[in-house]
């Protein structure tokens, strides 16, 4: 996530050097057996790679380096950082002075909407070289990105936000177990700790206009059965819902229990309301908890993540978990041939994706069995000492998939990357909860933002 930009644990951190260049770590062995499969290349020059800010962008395209001096020495695989929100508009401009990056990873709605543009290549080609059949369970190719057939976006990890708890004061007040929760109980636990404990506030979540807002509301969304559009009818829009109002209803109670400040909240707010321990509870990525042991150890080890809290209805425990992949821009790239290459190489090394995975646990999570069944993925301190946190982050949230970008996992929405660039679903949770519109008019006001994106995007839509 582009702007949850926190330290990590020492010990996990990549250097500088090796985040700015790709170049391997020290003592680091990557074992891939394709690597002589392919042919000299003897192009010569920069492979440009956006990708988020943190240490895994840095670790594959370590990898990729690791390649190009065993199969094109003439190349150098770099990391460019940049913001989610700016994606779009850097490509166009990139493209337009036919200067494009050559492979670029970022959140599933950006390159969903890229993938409709057309401006992506199809690396169908690359799935049966990786392994078509190798893929966690519960998942499939297409939600990384498929559109018309054809496959366009190759997983690079998935990342679930879930309910972060902290189990001593969970105990202390003689809450029951949060696995068994649903939507009344988390409410009930988030009113008892704030009447409890004075100082800390029951739960927190993002309230104000932003990503972290428009991610946290849609998994209630989908909890609660909703969505923005329906894809089995060319997307029409479906905002304007009792399941919507229902949820934007559940924030407004859940207000009631945050930080007075949660209305300006963004990512790293959140993140710091935890480790500070200004709440108890909150809706969160892996990464609050690399945070917390690094800076509030205490903290760490009293915080356990669960799957959402049941809609009481319909039972779902809908997070908002990206899917994100690598995907190669199709105009003026010259390096096609070499970053799929590249591509295949740190996609079918076992070492190389673990390395990737570790480098910010437990947030990214392995997309392959291979990766996520072996023993050295669980050597590490947080799989140790939170075994069952992670592998909720890793496997059991699964199960509970959604987001935005493939709603209630029923199709790839190309519209989702306007959508979170106009704010829209944070902009209707602030109709409510700064506005106190009612939640039925607020549902009205973010259906019609959603028609007017749906009819200035046709396009998009096939």
């Amino acid at each position: 996530m582009t702007t949850r930009r926190i330290r990590e644990p020492s010990e996990l951190q990549i250097g500088r050097r090796q985040v700015l260049t790709g170049m391997a770590a020290a003592g680091v062995t990557a074992s891939t057996g394709l690597g002589s499969a392919f042919a000299q290349s003897t192009r010569t020059g920069v492979v440009r790679v956006w990708g988020e800010p943190g240490p895994y962008g840095g670790v594959a395209v370590a990898a990729m380096n690791e390649w190009a001096q065993k199969n094109a020495p003439g190349l150098k695989f770099e990391i460019e950082s940049i913001p989610w929100d700016g994606v779009y508009v850097k490509l166009m401009t990139d493209l337009a002075a036919r200067r494009p990056p050559s492979l670029i990873s970022v959140e599933s709605p950006i390159a969903m909407q890229l993938m409709a543009e057309g401006l992506l290549t199809p690396v169908d080609d690359l799935v049966e070289k990786i392994g078509r059949n190798r893929l966690v369970d519960g998942v499939k190719w297409e939600y990384w990105g498929a559109w018309k057939g054809q496959q366009f976006i190759i997983p690079a990890h998935h990342q679930p936000h879930l309910l972060l708890v902290r189990m001593d004061i969970a105990k202390e007040l003689g809450l029951s177990d949060p696995d068994t929760w649903d939507w009344n109980d988390l409410l009930n636990a988030a009113k008892t700790i704030s009447q409890k404990k004075p100082d800390m506030a029951g739960f927190c979540m993002a309230l104000g206009r932003n990503l972290c807002t428009d991610y946290h509301f849609s998994a209630l969304l989908h909890s609660a059965g909703g969505k923005m559009f329906d894809a089995a009818n060319k997307f029409e829009v479906a905002f304007d819902s009792p399941q919507t109002v229902e949820a934007l209803t559940f924030v407004k109670e859940l207000q009631a229990y945050m930080p007075k400040g949660a209305v300006e909240y963004s990512f790293l707010q959140v993140v710091d309301a935890h480790v500070t321990g200004r709440t108890a509870m909150s809706f969160y990525w892996g990464r609050t908890l690399g945070r917390a042991a690094e800076e509030a150890k205490p903290i760490f080890e009293a915080t356990e993540a669960f799957n959402h809290a049941r809609h009481p209805t319909t039972k779902r425990r809908s997070n908002w978990n990206d899917f994100q992949g690598w995907c190669i821009p199709a105009q003026n790239n010259p390096f096609v041939d070499e970053v799929k290459q590249a591509l295949i190489y740190q996609q079918t090394s076992k070492d190389w994706l673990i390395k990737y995975c570790h480098s910010l646990m437990p947030n990214v999570a392995p997309t392959y069995r291979d990766v996520a069944d072996a023993p050295e993925l669980r050597d590490h301190a947080f799989y140790k000492s939170k075994p069952r946190t992670v592998d909720t982050y890793f496997k059991t949230s699964l199960a509970h998939s959604s987001s935005t970008a493939n709603e209630l996992l029923q199709g790839v929405n190309p519209l989702a990357g306007i959508v979170h660039g106009r704010s829209v679903l944070a902009q209707t949770v602030q109709k409510v909860v700064i506005d106190n519109m009612k939640p039925q008019d607020a549902a009205k006001w973010g259906a019609k933002e959603l028609s007017d994106i749906r009819r200035e995007n046709m396009r998009l839509l096939g």
